[in-house]
């Protein structure tokens, strides 16, 4: 984590410092030679090099615990472990600009990678299959009371239907009701009060959506609006992830962080003297006056910049030419954070049949035949649309 942490935070430093220059009326030929290390083929007449970096790591609480993070959308493995993305958030400004609505219907958004990149430059290819709630959707007025049958606006994915009288009593498929899974057909096996009202919970599919490329290291903010999809460099072909989407916000995950403290190390280069104290002047001006609310809006505080010590020493074996450097460090803070998902919601628990328990004996929870083996016996959980998953799943990627 603190490479990852460290190497993006070296990378937006020297961004931010190439945007300034390339602004200057003199120094703007400099921005090819801000680099990352003494990378140069060549020495070049003056430049910008980050040599190197340190940090500290600071604790809010003894667990780094901060709390419930509350979202629209949440990363889940499907089946085995996968990590064609690296994390996903929902993208604030979209819901802004749509009035606090996620634009992207609720449900399980399943992607499959068809074409992973083979560097940096090429690109890959993924393909989305939505699986679409369908939430509190009107079934039947009931007018009489003895009408029987209804229909559902969509074709529903079988196992996932629950249909509500009057929004708090959920019916017994089988018992109260049957589905025809072909016609959308609901085929009602009891008699409800006049004025009842009966509602549907349910999943259905639509058109799958791309192929998408994408790139090592980008995100997506296309593809899902309101979903931003950051892809990383372990993508493989056919890795599958559920992206949930909720209409509402909802608990989806644990978050655990906290600060680190880095120091960053600047060299400035160059062949004259002069060119050398103004080029270290306009950086430190740069980063400290204009970069330094920029960044702080985005978590990343400048909490110092200070000059160092000067060098020189000859360019070639004749020493004809001498290279002068000087010394830039910067103090900087960003957070960290690593979010554990809370997986599913438990709409009903299906009762399990007692089993030959002797009078007078203690029921084994260990016995899925046993009353008290209600409590361990994961498949008689049907689990609520938000998401649908049946058993324990212990799959869940550990977003960072």
């Amino acid at each position: 984590m603190y490479f990852q942490l460290t190497g993006a935070i070296k990378r937006r430093i020297l961004l931010e410092l190439k945007d300034s220059f390339s602004k200057h009326p003199i120094y703007n030929k400099i921005v090819p030679f801000i680099q990352d290390k003494y990378s140069f083929q060549e020495r070049p007449q003056y430049g910008i090099v980050l040599k190197g970096s340190s940090g500290n790591k600071t604790s809010l609480s003894a667990d780094n615990y901060l709390g419930e993070l509350n979202s629209h959308v949440m990363l889940c493995f499907y089946g085995t472990p996968a990590y064609p993305i690296e994390w996903v958030r929902e993208d604030d400004a979209v819901l802004k600009a749509n009035n606090g609505v996620m634009p992207t219907e609720p449900g399980v958004y399943y992607m499959e990678i068809l074409k992973v990149p083979e560097n940096a430059s090429d690109y890959g290819e993924f393909i989305i299959d939505p699986l679409i709630d369908a939430i509190q959707e009107p079934v039947l007025l009931f007018t009489s009371g003895i009408e029987t049958v209804a229909r559902l606006q969509n074709t529903p994915v079988q196992g996932t239907v629950r249909l509500y009288d009057n929004g708090r009593y959920m019916l017994k498929e089988g018992v109260d009701y049957n589905v025809n899974y072909v016609t959308n057909d609901i085929q009602f096996l009891t008699t409800f009060n006049q004025g009842a009202r009966v509602t549907a919970d349910y999943r259905y599919t639509v058109p799958s959506i791309g192929p998408v490329a994408f790139h090592w290291n980008t995100a997506d903010f296309r593809t899902l609006p309101g979903v931003v999809l950051a892809f990383g460099k372990r993508a493989k072909v056919k890795d599958t992830v559920a992206i949930v989407v909720t209409k509402h916000r909802v608990a989806t995950a644990r978050a655990f962080g906290g600060k680190w403290d880095f120091t960053l190390e600047l060299d400035v280069i160059a062949q004259d003297p002069i060119q050398r104290e103004e080029i270290t002047d306009w950086a430190a001006m740069y980063l400290w006056a204009e970069k330094r609310p920029i960044l702080s809006n985005e978590g990343i505080e400048l909490t110092e910049v200070s000059m160092g010590g000067e060098s020189e020493e000859p360019m070639d074996e004749t020493g004809d030419i001498i290279m002068y450097s000087a010394s830039l460090s910067i103090q900087v803070q960003s957070d960290w954070e690593m979010h554990l998902p809370i997986p599913f919601t438990i709409s009903k628990v299906q009762p399990v049949i007692p089993g030959p328990n002797v009078v007078g004996t203690v029921p084994d929870p260990s016995d899925p035949t046993s009353s008290a083996g209600l409590i361990a016996t994961a498949n008689n959980l049907v689990f609520a649309t938000l998401p649908l998953f049946q058993g324990r799943n212990n799959d869940f990627e550990r977003i960072k």
